[in-house]
């Protein structure tokens, strides 16, 4: 395959540009081809056309039009900007693996007139502002990013006048709505996928461990709000200062609170080496795990929880396995690493710049078609946004077992009901 299309480095800096576009260079563009044979094409986007060109753009060699950045390779074509914002200064390792994602993308689903124009979100609002601002002078039509929470509340104030679409990675849907979507895993949708398979298994007594930060407040507001809802009680709550100590002594606490009545099932909101701790505590504690269930978010979606043995039997939601796994060994093969967890979360947002625009361009960002209700198909199953910048996502049950764990309750592959 030749190398027809581009990722551009417009409004970074060629210091800062060297790091980003080595990372895609050399034995991972050998790789990519490699690869490109066996790479499953996602209904979301159309199949692949092009290779982009991930060399850094020399000074000078980018010019502004009335439209935006353009690079003389691609003058007199419909170019469609794709700004891309993550904190490429204040996390490195971070950034790295979710731009190999944005760049995996480009060369699996791209079109050879989408230019990619990343740049540093910084650390806090008023840095995310600031590069928004010089994403409109590059005449972005949508943004990729930020991250966190403060980024996107910084750059949605500076392009919302301008019409221009962000698909931001917040998990916190506050920050959403009038044109900014959040592609991220939401605690809210999971604790309610979780405690409605839960009661659907005839638990209805849930005791809750979680940490004592917006984390933790956020699952116990979720948790009971939903409980209510579905008829199931909440009998205790135990928050503490994160720690492995600390998660340990919380855990006895609980079970030794719970013992002449225990819950058919704990909620365990944390992930690493607390979840073990815990885990151990309450089973040294005498909890027994035939009449009470262990239950958790998609913290757990890690190898954390396979190497804990008294977490065996508990149930946790996660994303679609399958198509998750489909990801992360692509992205294996062609980078030699695992990557971040946020980074399928950047390969679906280009995907779905590309599927958008494959037929007007930018003119294809509007918020019908991004809030379309039958969703789209990514790296972690099947998605779609509400007109509030939510989003809903197609969830799945997992079982933690000695070899693994297993999908008990299956990830939906379409939404068979309208957006809420």
């Amino acid at each position: 395959m030749t190398k027809s299309g581009s990722s551009a480095r417009g409004g970074v800096s060629p210091s800062r540009m060297r790091g980003i576009g080595a990372m895609a260079k050399g034995a991972a563009w050998a790789a990519l081809a490699a690869a490109a044979t066996s790479c499953a094409t996602s209904p979301m986007a159309p199949p692949p056309s092009s290779v982009p060109d991930t060399s850094p753009t020399p000074p000078g060699a980018g010019v502004v039009t009335r439209d935006g950045v353009t690079p003389p390779f691609m003058a007199n074509r419909r170019i469609t900007r794709v700004g891309v914002l993550l904190p490429f200064g204040s996390r490195p390792q971070e950034s790295l693996s979710l731009y190999n994602a944005v760049e995996l993308a480009l060369f699996d689903h791209g079109d050879p007139n989408m230019l990619l124009i990343p740049r540093d979100s910084g650390g806090d609002e008023a840095a995310a502002a600031q590069a928004g601002e010089a994403l409109l002078r590059d005449g972005a039509d949508i943004i990729v990013g930020p991250v966190l929470r403060d980024g996107v509340v910084g750059v949605s104030r500076v392009v919302r006048r301008e019409n221009i679409p962000v698909i931001g990675f917040s998990s916190d849907r506050l920050v959403g709505g009038d044109g900014v979507y959040l592609l991220s895993f939401q605690l809210e949708d999971e604790i309610q996928r979780l405690v409605s398979y839960a009661a659907s298994q005839g638990i209805r007594t849930i005791a809750l461990l979680a940490p004592a930060n917006d984390y933790g407040r956020r699952v116990e507001q979720t948790l009971r709000a939903e409980a209510r809802r579905m008829g199931v009680a909440i009998t205790a709550s135990e928050l503490y200062v994160r720690g492995d100590a600390e998660a340990g002594a919380a855990a006895r606490r609980l079970a030794q609170s719970m013992a002449s009545s225990p819950p058919q099932g704990i909620l365990i909101a944390e992930s690493g080496s607390p979840l073990r701790a815990i885990a151990a505590a309450l089973v040294q504690e005498g909890v027994n795990q035939r009449q009470t269930r262990f239950l958790g978010t998609s913290a757990w979606s890690s190898a954390d929880v396979l190497r804990e043995p008294t977490l065996a039997g508990a149930w946790y939601v996660s994303s679609d396995p399958n198509a998750r796994n489909e990801f992360e060994q692509r992205y294996q093969r062609v980078f030699g690493q695992e990557p971040h967890r946020l980074s399928s979360l950047s390969y679906d947002a280009i995907l779905l710049a590309a599927f958008l625009s494959a037929e007007r361009g930018g003119a294809g960002f509007t918020r019908g078609a991004i809030e379309r209700n039958e969703g789209f198909l990514g790296s972690d199953g099947v998605f779609r946004f509400r007109n509030d910048g939510s989003i809903e996502r197609g969830l799945a049950i997992m079982e933690v077992r000695a070899g693994g764990a297993v999908p008990i309750d299956a990830a939906p592959r379409r939404f068979t009901t309208p957006a809420s």
